[in-house]
């Protein structure tokens, strides 16, 4: 009985954002591919800070003999706040480094003022920030949330360098599809683009895994595909997510 109290008074204490997070936080870790071939790792991870604020970040490196060819660091980290149902991000960070080309992007969100102050280290400058405005990062976070709801229709307004992007999303169905953690099954999405747009993006989330994203395609307009696919993850329970495997054995000789 005492150690019930202590429990109740515990809950009590703990602030009220623990319990209205949608999303748990996590660790994942995806296989790149290159034309099928091994090419990298991308690493994605939320993590819940003590003043209640959020930070996802994602890293990703090719590996191997792409590293020869394009040995760049790409390195994201948001940190936003969950008003209600709504994902609001506070600051951006995009580095990219060891490459022909570094690359650096800090967003600063002022919601008060409703403005983004972007420096990319050459200049700043500040653009008109709508009521449910992303960035790179905290659009995909929205999009599992979004799914949770079981909402039908996405379109997202992404702070990017000096204007205002629109990534609408739409629905294509739901498929089993196959990872280095098993079969699953799976909302496979795409992203919209202007009819001259030779790019296409395409997710396939998993709706027992919290709607986090089980693989990743990317094809440039040049026809080079990427695609990126979970091998790894932490926080979010994959104990019947997935369709057990079933280990080959091979037969015995007749005698």
């Amino acid at each position: 009985m005492i150690s019930r109290i202590f429990t109740l008074i515990f809950l009590l204490s703990m602030p009220q954002w623990l319990f209205a997070q949608d999303i748990p936080d996590f660790s994942a870790n995806y296989l790149v591919r290159l034309k099928g071939l091994s090419a990298g790792e991308l690493k994605r991870e939320l993590s819940t800070n003590i003043d209640g604020s959020r930070t996802f970040s994602s890293k990703s490196q090719a590996k191997g003999i792409f590293a020869f060819f394009k040995p760049d660091l790409v390195e994201e980290t948001s940190i936003w706040l969950q008003k209600g149902k709504i994902i609001q991000p506070q600051s951006y960070l995009y580095q990219r480094t060891g490459g022909k080309k570094d690359k650096y992007l800090n967003l600063s969100f002022d919601w008060e003022n409703h403005i983004v102050n972007i420096d990319n280290k050459k200049q700043t400058w500040a653009l008109d920030a709508k009521p449910y405005t992303f960035d790179k990062l905290t659009y995909q976070l929205a999009l599992m949330s979004d799914l949770g709801q079981k909402k039908k229709e996405f379109s997202y307004q992404i702070a990017d360098s000096h204007k205002l992007k629109t990534y609408n999303i739409i629905i294509l169905g739901t498929e089993i599809i196959t990872t280095p953690l098993g079969k699953i099954e799976a909302i496979k999405l795409v992203r919209q683009r202007s009819s001259k747009s030779q790019r296409q993006t395409t997710l396939w989330c998993a709706p027992a895994l919290n709607y986090l994203p089980v693989r990743i395609e990317h094809i440039e307009k040049d026809g080079t595909n990427f695609t990126a696919e979970l091998r790894r993850l932490k926080g979010i329970d994959i104990t019947s997510a997935f369709e057990k495997k079933v280990a080959k054995t091979s037969a015995l000789p007749s005698h």
